[in-house]
């Protein structure tokens, strides 16, 4: 029993600690992957043959963008961030009824 009169004990440092990485691990995969995903996209050339027999016109795609490395990569951040946070949320939700239900 503590000073208080509670049964529980008080959670130590580590169990902090450790309760918070997960959701913290989350954010910052969240906020890596939105400043990459932000970052101006560098322009890049494609270009095709095609057989065009009515056209006297190169052809040209109007605001076409390729999808780069580093947005691929903070597009997988984010949803690693979020499956993070959807998978604690969850476990914090049963453990807290576990607890509840026990009692």
């Amino acid at each position: 029993m503590n000073p208080i009169g509670d049964d529980r004990a008080a959670p130590g440092r580590r169990q902090i600690i450790a309760d918070l990485a997960a959701p913290l691990l989350a954010v910052l995969l969240l906020l890596a992957g939105l400043i990459l995903t932000s970052l101006p996209v560098r322009s890049q050339d494609a270009g095709w043959f095609a057989y065009a027999p009515l056209s006297q016109q190169a052809f040209q795609l109007q605001g076409l963008v390729l999808i780069g490395p580093e947005v691929w990569t903070g597009i997988a951040m984010i949803s690693l961030g979020l499956l993070i946070l959807a998978f604690w949320s969850g476990y914090r939700v049963g453990a807290r009824r576990r607890h509840l239900g026990s009692g």
